[in-house]
């Protein structure tokens, strides 16, 4: 395991572009505090790979959240405006020009307001509630609600620390690893396992959830890094159906850094690609996985260790 810290506050490492955002510790891409500050790396880039990964959910709300514009449209159409739920309240009073029905409301962190999903009933007080990351809400002419869909972003975890890469960063000092490489690697690595033992577990609880939501004709979507697409598809191997977005449904859309355009610039955000199928889907091939080694793997390995 070894990476390195590809952007750091949203630029190549000791751009003096990244000073003021490193200084206040503050995120390029939304404008407001760094979520975590003490490192504050946008995307990592692994020893064995050329290719960044993004590592921090906020470097895909680039461009103004252009993804929930792109999902927005991709789900209820064309010419539509992406507004707070606080503005949604104004004009559905008659303020601010009234509701004209191209509004679509966006709840989220960022936003104003979230949405917690409620708790089962008969859970107790304790249970975990969940949290959808946004739930884009289209208004009708009338300002109820006409349609909805929801959107689960998430990148990747890491293992181990690259704090010793940060602190020489924020020092504006080259990084030299112990093998003596400039723009050197740390001893971290990245958690794939989570993609098996939280994302797609959640996932299936709120697809679920929602396709039980009448308005909600689009089902799902899920934003996250490529690399993690292609390893949940690994996961779920290749016998997943494609459907059109529905009631029920899962789209799975992926994204990846950019090639930097030069010192004092944003590498862009790029979407690489797009899934759709059911949650029964993803819930069958998540519990009976057709991807797995031959049969008795066990017992050669024993076999091979005992010569």
């Amino acid at each position: 395991m070894a990476l390195k810290i590809t952007e750091f506050f949203g630029f190549a490492p000791l751009d003096p572009a990244s000073l003021p955002f490193s200084t206040g510790k503050i995120c390029p891409f939304i404008n407001s505090a760094c979520v975590k500050p003490n490192h504050g790396a946008c995307s990592v880039q692994q020893i064995e790979s050329p290719e960044p990964v993004i590592c921090c959910p906020n470097r895909l709300y680039a461009s103004g959240y252009q993804i929930l514009l792109d999902i927005a449209t991709s789900a209820f159409g064309p010419n539509i405006d992406l507004i707070k739920p606080a503005e949604a309240k104004a004009r559905r009073l008659g303020l601010n020009g009234g509701i004209t029905g191209r509004e679509v409301t966006v709840f989220g962190r960022f936003w104003g307001q979230e949405l917690p999903l409620p708790r089962p009933p008969g859970s107790s007080g304790k249970a975990r509630q969940y949290y959808v990351d946004w739930v884009l809400a289209k208004l009708a002419a009338d300002g109820s609600l006409h349609e909805l869909t929801a959107v689960e972003v998430q990148t990747i975890d890491t293992t181990g620390s690259y704090g010793d890469q940060a602190a020489r960063f924020f020092d504006g000092a080259i990084y030299v690893d112990p093998q003596g490489r400039q723009q050197g690697y740390s001893n971290a690595g990245m958690n794939w396992e989570n993609v098996n033992k939280r994302i797609l577990p959640q996932l299936i609880y709120k697809g679920h959830v929602l396709r039980r939501e009448a308005r909600c004709s689009k089902g799902l979507f899920f934003v996250c890094p490529k690399q993690v697409y292609e390893r949940i598809r690994e996961r779920l191997g290749g016998t997943l159906h494609t459907y059109n977005p529905g009631n029920g449904t899962i789209t799975f859309r992926s994204y990846e850094v950019g090639a930097s355009p030069g010192a004092g610039q944003e590498r862009p955000l790029v979407f690489s690609g797009q899934f759709t199928t059911t949650v029964d889907q993803v819930a069958y091939a998540f519990v009976s996985p057709g991807n797995l080694p031959a049969m008795n793997v066990y017992e050669q390995a024993i076999n091979t260790a005992l010569i």
